[in-house]
């Protein structure tokens, strides 16, 4: 049986692990955390309400292994669940695990010795994705060398593409200074989002007050996380639900766009292209009904927080400008964005994924194949 020291306030790093019915995929998550090679390390682990015996599977690591902490909880969701395991977390430094996913016997501890040399609230790292006995790493970070510190301003990666908020390890006092906290709304419902914008955009822009940690995120490419892309049970596979619970968390975070300073066009620019890319995603994969309700309601969160002439239209690639300003000023428009942009081989005949169902246009004729309900 592992041992812990006495001493909570000695812990390095608390891992925070929420569970609501991960069946089967639970007992390799954990046995992959209790190999993790670092001493001083917790593991919190939260049973929201689960009914597939996922409570008794945690009691019984616990029971042999006193680095694991269950809390049982009703069901809340997983953002009110992270927040307990936040407020029970004792480490230093604070680190996420799915409960489906593993990572490698050494991931912490690498993360750990970066920790040490740096003042950097957050230590971020890549991933590898696994679909369907495939593996493959995510390409975060993959040219820059272990250590390095990027101006948080400029560590797009961090913000951009896949969220990946488990890959890394954040300071603990820096997240409760900072009153950086999940959303509790029901379910798993894109808490993750706003996680990302309010670490990057605290790590980007410090408080005056906060003189103890530079606005840098320290970088690695290792790979160690295991993420499981093909869980059927994925919030990301959650059609139309999705894609609004997505809107309503960019939502929630208002109070960080409201605080942006004037000067900060190009902070401002990166979280609207976080925010296109979003939008585009879900009208691409998830949205079919309502759509010019959905379209209206990203131009009106756009128009209200990040007013156009405000951001830098270097920071977007020309198509994405294009796409934008369609959503800023006519988003009924958009869905007619691409017909001025078409390739002579693609007007005669092209397939594409919009709003829930696939365009296919055939000699200028244009079909809409409807997904079966």
């Amino acid at each position: 049986m592992s041992t812990m020291s006495d001493n909570a306030t000695s812990l390095q790093l608390s891992v925070l692990i929420p569970v609501y019915n991960t069946g089967n995929l639970l007992e390799p998550s954990l046995s992959s955390l209790s190999a993790q090679t670092v001493e001083r390390i917790e593991f919190v682990c939260i049973d929201d309400g689960s009914t597939d015996g996922s409570g008794a599977v945690l009691d019984a690591w616990a029971a042999r292994d006193s680095r694991f902490r269950v809390i049982h909880q009703p069901n809340g969701g997983y953002g009110k669940a992270m927040n307990r395991a936040l407020a029970e977390a004792r480490g230093e430094w604070v680190g996420i695990v799915e409960p489906d996913d593993t990572i490698e016997p050494t991931m912490y501890s690498h993360l750990l010795e970066l920790a040490a040399r740096t003042s950097s609230p957050v230590i971020k790292g890549n991933y590898t994705i696994e679909r369907k006995g495939s593996s493959r790493p995510a390409g975060k970070f993959s040219d820059i060398p272990p250590g390095t510190e990027l101006p948080a301003e400029t560590a797009t990666d961090y913000i951009l593409g896949s969220l990946a908020i488990w890959s890394g390890i954040y300071r603990r006092d820096w997240l409760i200074a900072n009153g950086i906290r999940f959303s509790e709304t029901p379910g798993a419902a894109f808490q993750d989002l706003g996680f990302a914008i309010r670490t990057w955009v605290a790590a980007a822009i410090p408080p005056p007050t906060d003189r103890n940690y530079t606005p840098t995120i320290c970088i690695s490419p290792a790979a160690a996380y295991h993420y499981r892309e093909d869980n059927p049970f994925s919030s990301s596979r959650k059609l139309d639900k999705g894609a609004w619970n997505a809107l309503h968390e960019l939502e929630l975070q208002s109070d960080v766009f409201e605080k942006l300073p004037p000067e900060a066009s190009a902070i401002r620019s990166i979280l609207v292209r976080r925010i296109l890319h979003t939008l585009q995603a879900d009208y691409r994969l998830r949205i079919s009904t309502r759509v010019n309700d959905f379209l209206q309601a990203y131009s009106n969160l756009f128009n209200r927080y990040f007013p156009l002439q405000t951001l830098q239209a270097t920071a977007f690639k020309k198509r994405e400008w294009h796409d934008l300003r369609l959503i800023y000023k006519t988003p009924l428009q958009y869905p007619h964005r691409r017909k001025g942009n078409l390739s002579i081989l693609q007007r005669i005949c092209s397939c594409r994924r919009e709003a829930g169902h696939r365009v296919l246009r055939l000699c200028g004729f244009t079909i809409h194949l409807v997904r079966k309900k």
